[in-house]
């Protein structure tokens, strides 16, 4: 797989809302706006972009925690014809060496759990937190992560 380039994201283009669109519950417009409204307010929220050409492909939305040095996903996503190529992986070792993050964590539901788990993540169940609806912790953190890339660079 080729490098990704992140860039960040300062404006809700109709590429951005399309990919962003299906991590939200009921995404509007209105929805859309305020949540990028969210990312250009609060300096401790960042929003990037992988871009092919003038296409936008994936995404990924954290809010730091400086004080900790770490951070929580609050979007990702990858379009269809992109995913199962390493792309989301990539995104989350990107944003834990651009930010030098010590953890990142990200609530999620079932359909997600394998992927995280996949990255390495640990996971744990929150029970119920909506009616009918079991959602998960993932957690893991830098050290982890750095440890199997230098085994792997070996």
């Amino acid at each position: 797989m080729l490098p990704l380039t992140l860039q960040q994201v300062d404006e809700l283009t109709a590429d951005v809302a399309a990919v962003i669109a299906p991590c939200l519950y009921n995404p509007t417009p209105e929805k859309l706006n305020v949540l990028m409204r969210l990312y250009k307010t609060d300096p401790n929220r960042s929003l990037y972009a992988c871009v092919d050409g003038d296409s936008v492909f994936a995404i990924i939305g954290l809010k730091r925690n400086p004080t900790e040095n770490t951070a929580v996903i609050l979007h990702i996503a990858v379009t269809e014809e992109r995913r199962g190529q390493g792309v989301g992986r990539q995104l989350i070792d990107d944003v834990l060496a651009l930010h030098s993050l010590a953890a990142i964590q990200a609530e999620t539901d079932r359909e997600a759990v394998a992927f995280y788990r996949s990255c390495g993540f640990a996971v744990e169940s929150l029970g119920e937190v909506y009616p009918g609806v079991e959602r998960f912790l993932c957690m893991t953190n830098c050290q982890d992560k750095c440890d199997r890339a230098s085994m792997n660079d070996s």
